[in-house]
């Protein structure tokens, strides 16, 4: 009898730890975002660089953190309709040299209530620059940047 028990309780154990795992928690808000160049100083060809983003934002008091795919992007503070934002400082390994780039950004940001001075359809607007940081790349000098809009609207989930 007791080892039917025991069988029992051996099968219902993992499947109470797996039901009381901890989930990932939830964003406070999600926009999709397009990123697009506008100028730089790093190189001379100034094709046009764009590329779409879901931009998770997760509220703590006036401070935010921003992922992408569940990947931490950015950290930076909340006053009313704007967000300030820097990423950490990443490293780009080529093989004409690495580089260490960092993003600042800001943007004017509304959720489905609305309210903010954004032109119609328009949930996210602002921009990002990214900073080369430090370079072993001689075509990629050091100090020199990309400035990029970021305009997109509120994902209601």
């Amino acid at each position: 009898m007791y080892g039917v028990r025991l069988t029992k309780m051996f099968w219902v154990w993992p499947m109470v730890a797996i039901a009381c795992a901890p989930t990932a928690p939830q964003p406070d808000g999600e926009w999709e975002v397009t990123v697009t160049g506008v100028s730089t100083d790093c190189v001379d060809d100034q094709a046009q660089y764009e590329e779409s983003f879901v931009y998770q934002l997760f509220f703590d008091g006036t401070g935010v953190q921003i992922e992408i795919e569940g990947e931490g992007y950015a950290n930076g503070s909340i006053r009313g309709c704007n967000v300030d934002y820097e990423s950490a400082i990443w490293l780009e390994e080529q093989d004409a040299g690495d580089f260490q780039w960092q993003i600042t950004g800001h943007a004017i940001y509304q959720s489905s209530a609305g309210g903010c001075d954004l032109p119609d359809g328009v949930d996210w607007q602002g921009t990002e620059t990214m900073t080369v940081i430090g370079s072993e790349d001689p075509s990629t000098p050091e100090g020199c940047s990309y400035e990029m809009t970021v305009v997109g609207a509120y994902n209601v989930q």
